[in-house]
């Protein structure tokens, strides 16, 4: 056929028939092989394009699959080899049996509209409209991923009595308009070809080969109806990898993959273990920090490119040092090596991080572009509640701000008196003196409220906030709030503590004011900014799947965010591990990965990753060579054994514990920073 593939790579484009796993580790040429398969059944084997089915996850990943598969073949065999999501494949399956329009499928701005309808008939109590919202929509569709039927699922973002309400409703709502959303495109057609066999024999005889993409991402309802299809024939080629495997909270798991040649006995497994992405040292860091999961395939990755440098373990005092180590870091390598901007990453493991970054980015004028386009962290609930109060410190007469933290904490103010307030009055202060003129308590409450944003005045910004939070009791509403919601009050609390480190910059409110809406108008401009120009990417680590770039920074490696404090059980923790390992591998020739001393003014602890990077990254210690500890500095290696290493420091020789040093990392190899 004419194109150059390694063994392993020919071997799974030469596979005919029955079931086949590819394992595929980062930039080991997946989609060159899954394109050629396509090619060599058609033009070796004879298959009818119209014969041969290719899966994805996205849009965007199955016209790029179409667009290189036409690259390399007949252009007219692209237009007969049928290419799509599972979304759109089982659409087409409902489409056929029951006529769908497309007017039936229920939109996301719809179906929020509908949920907000439903929300607000039941009189649900939430701090945030949206969010509560969103939780509940994402519970509803990790249900049905998994085939959970109602009466069996515990839901988190609420009640059980509420999320059954909500979903009892909501279903109504859609049978009554005899509509579809793209969560019922999945079960509905897991339950048609279940449950009519002329239907599933239709199907398939018109998908005799079925390939899959990035079959790590793929949830229950998914495989058991992709297992349907490719019976009895079994033609089905997956490729995936168990270590990339990062979406559980979309029902993804990697027990799928992992369980395959459980399910399909004869299936040969290919491992793609060539990585032509990445240097050496990136590969075999990389590869030492994913090694520590246990239930994954064993993948012996390597690369044919051993130039490079380590990856660099930058150490820094806070997010805002480390924002200034980031720029300084970066900017001299763009310089040294005329690295675009557009070829720097980065990643971090939640949104909120990206504040600091963002911040420092503004005041120096570097251009970046956030690739998720989630809720701004000044958007927030939380971040609105603090902005109210601070509003109202320099205008006690601003109704809507009053009216946003009057319960806020509770000060009992009744839902009949705000009602009645937003329609009579102006004057919303006034309008509460007059609703409670005959309740001294309620009274004393609202003088007790106007007496803390007097005392607020005489603060700084960050102060402002603090005396929120601790004086008037912020704190203690969101702990009760989380305890209301059956969720944790730590996301809430590290809101609080991104914005006051935000507002640590600004002594006068005005200015934190100005700052916050130039953020805004950044964010916005860099949400419609062009992907292809030269700017920096920044992104969390699930978004980053999928892409490389020459340059990545991974920030704020600590324990609490890497793995993340949600993730307490062994598998949660493994989960975390593959997202570390997904940032890590997204690096072409440069890797550096950062982590504070403090958060929020409280010590942090290196992450656990770190850790296990090092072991790489020490397998460099030799005798005579030259290392640095952070307290007695630089130094050299005069003997060492496995646990311990013997070190003459200018003043003194000292045996160090190895692995108490990389732990805390005390340690490095002098020339990696």
């Amino acid at each position: 056929m004419g194109f150059a593939l390694n063994d392993n790579q020919h071997l799974a484009v030469s596979h005919h028939q029955g079931p086949m796993m590819v394992l595929a580790g980062p930039g080991s040429g997946k989609t060159m092989v899954i394109t050629h398969r396509i090619a060599y059944l058609i033009e070796q084997c004879g298959v009818k394009p119209e014969h041969i089915l290719v899966i994805t996850f996205t849009k965007a990943a199955a016209l790029e699959m179409e667009k290189r598969f036409e690259q390399i073949s007949d252009s007219r065999h692209g237009q007969t080899v049928n290419f799509g999501t599972f979304h759109a494949i089982f659409f087409r399956i409902l489409q056929s049996y029951y006529d769908l329009q497309i007017n039936q499928l229920l939109m996301d701005d719809r179906k929020l509209e509908v949920f907000r309808d439903i929300v607000r008939k039941l009189h649900i109590e939430y701090a945030d409209e949206n969010e509560f919202i969103a939780d509940v929509i994402s519970e509803i569709s990790l249900m049905k991923s998994e085939l959970i039927q109602i009466k069996y699922y515990n839901p988190t973002s609420c009640s059980t009595d509420i999320f059954k309400k909500i979903y009892g409703l909501y279903e109504a709502f859609k049978r009554e308009k005899k509509m579809i959303d793209f969560d019922d495109m999945l079960v509905k057609c897991y339950a048609l070809l279940k449950q009519n066999k002329e239907v599933l024999t239709y199907w398939q005889s018109r998908f005799r080969y079925v390939l899959i993409d990035e079959f790590q991402d793929i949830n229950r309802v998914q495989y058991a109806t992709t297992q349907m299809l490719v019976s009895p024939e079994n033609n089905l080629f997956v490729v995936g990898d168990d270590d990339q495997s990062i979406y559980s909270f979309r029902g993804a798991k990697p027990e799928f993959l992992l369980s395959f040649p459980k399910d399909y006995e004869q299936a040969p497994c290919i491992v793609l273990n060539t990585n032509y992405r990445s240097t050496k040292h990136i590969v075999q860091s990389s590869k030492q920090v994913i090694m520590e999961n246990k239930k994954r395939y064993m993948k012996d990755m390597v690369t044919h490119n051993n130039l490079g440098k380590h990856p660099i373990v930058v150490e820094a005092k806070d997010s805002h040092d480390e924002a200034k180590q980031m720029v300084h870091h970066l900017l001299a390598l763009k310089k040294k090596h005329q690295i675009p901007l557009s070829e720097i990453a980065i990643i971090y493991r939640t949104n909120i991080q990206s504040r600091a970054i963002i911040d420092i980015f503004l005041d120096m004028h570097i251009p970046f572009i956030v690739r998720d386009k989630a809720a701004l962290l000044f958007d927030h609930w939380v971040a609105r509640d603090i902005m109210a109060y601070l509003r109202l410190t320099c205008n006690i007469k601003d109704g809507e701000a009053l009216l946003r933290i009057v319960n806020k904490p509770k000060r009992y103010v009744s839902k009949a008196a705000i009602a009645m307030i937003k329609k009579e009055y102006d004057d919303v202060l006034g309008g509460l003196y007059q609703y409670y003129q005959d309740k001294q308590w309620m009274i004393d409450r609202i003088e007790e409220m106007q007496y803390h944003l007097q005392c607020m005045r005489k603060r700084s910004t960050s102060e402002m906030i603090e005396y929120i939070r601790k004086a008037i009791g912020y704190d203690q509403y969101l702990q009760d709030y989380a305890a209301y919601r059956k969720i944790s009050v730590d996301g809430l609390y590290e809101i609080l503590g991104e914005l006051s480190e935000s507002a640590r910059l600004f002594e006068q409110v005005d200015a934190w004011f100005a700052h916050i809406e130039a953020y805004r108008e950044k964010m916005e401009e860099s949400n419609k900014m062009d992907l292809s120009k030269d700017a920096v990417t920044l992104t969390t680590m699930h978004a980053s799947k999928g892409l490389e770039y020459r340059v990545v920074w991974i920030i704020g490696a600590v324990e609490g965010l890497l793995p993340h404090q949600k993730s307490n059980r062994d598998k949660d923790i493994e989960e975390e591990r593959r997202l570390f390992y997904v940032g890590m591998t997204r690096a072409k020739e440069y890797l550096y990965i950062s982590y504070v001393n403090e958060r929020y003014h409280e010590s942090t602890k290196p992450s656990r990753f770190l850790t296990q990077l090092c072991t790489y990254l020490m397998g460099d210690l030799k005798v005579n060579g030259t290392i640095q500890h952070k307290k007695f500095g630089k130094g050299i290696v005069l003997a060492m054994d496995e646990d311990t290493v013997v070190v003459q420091f200018k003043k003194s020789k000292v045996t160090l514990n190895v692995k108490h040093c990389m732990e805390n990392q005390l340690l490095k190899v002098a020339g990696e920073n």
